[in-house]
Order: C-alpha cells, then sequence, then structure tokens
C-alpha cells in the first residue's frame, strides 16, 4: 500500500513539475531585481547577485533591472519573467521563498520555501535561497517562442497603419506641463497653444494626447466619434512600472467603467493597452501621430 502511494505521489509530483516548465519555457528572459522588500539595501548579503548566479547556471537568460535591455525586450516586455523573493522570516528561522511574474505581475511560478536557521545573516539568506530554488533546479528549461503570452493569450482586434523605420524608435520622451495650466475633466488642449503636448495618439475610433502631470501620463481627448468621450475629458493615467516602456493603466472603457490594466509603447512608438473582453485580453493599439 505505501509502495502504491509513493508511486502516485511521483507521478504527481513529475506532472506537476512538467506543468510549471511549460510555464517558464514562454520566458526568453528572467529579470532580477536590484533590490527585494525584505532588505533594507540594495543586494544586501548578495540575496540578488545569488538569485542572478543561480538562474545563470540552469541556462536563464538573466538581466538586473534597471539595466540596458535587448532590442527584443524593448519592443515586448511579454518576454521576460520577473523574480521577486517573498520572506516570511522570524527571530529563529529565515524562509524565503521565490516567484516568478508575468509582464501582468501574474504569478506563473512558485517555489518551495527554503528554510535556514543559520546565525550568521550572509550564511542564512544564501542557505535559504538555495533551498527555494530547487524548485526551478528540477525544471528542464527551454524557451519555446509558441508559449510566448502575447501570442497565446491575446487577440489583437485593432492594427496599425503600416510604419516603415530603418533606425531604433525613439525613447518616449514627455515635457512637463505647468499644473496650472490643466483643468481636469474641462481642459480642451487642441486650443490651447501654449501648452506643450506630450504625444498624440489615435485609432479609428479616437485621438488623445499624452501629458504628464504629477509624475504621470494622463490621456485627454481629442476627437472622438463615440458619445462615451468628450472632447477634452480625461480618459486615462499611465504610472509607469519596473519594465522599459510599460506602464499601469487606468483607462475608461466604452462602458464608461475603469479598466485598470498594462500598456506599452512597441517599437514603432505606437500605444498597446490591454483590456478584457468576454475573458480574452485584446490588445487596443493607437498610433502615434507626427512622431
Amino acid at each position: 500500500m505505501k509502495k502504491e502511494l509513493l508511486s502516485v505521489f511521483v507521478l504527481f509530483l513529475f506532472v506537476s513539475l512538467s506543468f510549471s516548465q511549460n510555464k517558464l519555457d514562454a520566458f526568453k528572459y528572467v529579470i532580477i531585481p536590484q533590490n527585494y522588500d525584505f532588505l533594507k539595501e540594495a543586494d544586501q548579503y548578495k540575496v540578488n547577485s545569488l538569485t542572478k548566479f543561480l538562474f545563470d547556471k540552469r541556462g536563464y537568460n538573466t538581466i538586473f533591472e534597471g539595466e540596458s535591455y535587448p532590442s527584443d525586450l524593448l519592443g515586448n516586455p511579454c518576454l521576460a519573467a520577473t523574480v521577486d523573493v517573498k520572506s516570511e522570516s522570524n527571530m529563529l528561522t529565515t524562509k524565503l521563498t521565490i516567484v516568478l511574474s508575468d509582464c501582468y505581475d501574474k504569478v506563473v511560478f512558485t517555489c518551495v520555501q527554503g528554510k535556514s536557521r543559520e546565525k550568521d545573516y550572509n550564511k542564512t539568506y544564501s542557505d535559504a535561497l538555495r533551498k527555494s530554488f530547487v524548485s526551478i533546479e528540477n525544471l528542464n528549461y527551454n524557451y519555446n517562442p509558441e508559449l510566448l503570452i502575447n501570442s497565446q493569450n491575446t487577440v489583437q482586434t485593432e492594427m496599425p497603419k503600416a510604419v516603415v523605420k530603418t533606425e531604433a524608435p525613439k525613447a518616449v520622451v514627455v515635457p512637463v506641463i505647468a499644473e496650472t495650466n490643466i483643468v481636469p475633466e474641462q481642459v480642451d488642449v487642441s486650443d490651447k497653444k501654449e501648452q506643450t503636448i506630450a504625444r498624440s495618439y489615435k485609432n479609428e475610433n479616437i485621438s488623445f494626447f499624452l501629458i504628464e502631470q504629477n509624475n504621470e501620463l494622463v490621456a485627454y481627448v481629442n476627437e472622438s466619434n463615440n458619445e462615451v468621450y468628450k472632447k477634452g475629458e480625461k480618459i486615462g493615467t499611465f504610472i509607469k512600472t519596473s519594465l522599459p516602456n510599460v506602464f499601469r493603466v487606468s483607462w475608461k472603457n466604452k462602458q464608461k467603467d475603469i479598466d485598470e490594466t498594462t500598456a506599452y509603447f512597441d517599437e514603432a512608438g505606437n500605444l498597446k493597452i490591454d483590456v478584457t473582453r468576454n475573458g480574452k485580453i485584446e490588445v487596443l493599439v493607437f498610433e502615434q501621430e507626427n512622431p
């Protein structure tokens, strides 16, 4: 009876690991933060460096957050999974758990909790982290672009016009607008030529301006063929994330509800906003006007 139970457990473990393996195979890169929330300073006790070392050793292409990112990652942030290390330590035991999330901040893999009772901080964090990383060691990682989150889980509903560029896209540089020049919900940006417009974007349904206010990008309607959106109305707020050109967004949809979602700029400089429709992620594409 014990042998049968052991066989079932081994089979269950194998299936679980295989499923997890498929998830991590979808990512070409792994981004390692410079610091974790439970640490007081960057790479304290070499925890971040050790994280990178362990992933590198297992064949993952790792990048420290804030370093220069490859061009394909700049064009599609969903190529990378981001690592975090959670601590539930107490005075007697160090407890660390490695967690990986996708570009939508959705957890895709959680390692076992690593525990250590070493008294020296350098030793105990290293010991606990290595014990948690055992979950990664049991995976046979092999990057598979067919599993890429964008190609598998999203449906592009609006295609941008053809854009031909031979040079690298310009960085999105947003000039600062004085708060006194903006009256939220009422401003008609098209009539205020003295204001500096950051960028203008459009698709077949709407055009709007992106302006920096209080370290956020704010979208104001310029023209729209939908009565839900009024000229000069604020319809979106964009907040930067740790990934390049990726923003957390509060976006007013056609039902007058606010979608809390994600947006990013592609290599052509166009803005793409993820929205959920009927249980699927669709991509709203806005072409940059006069880049």
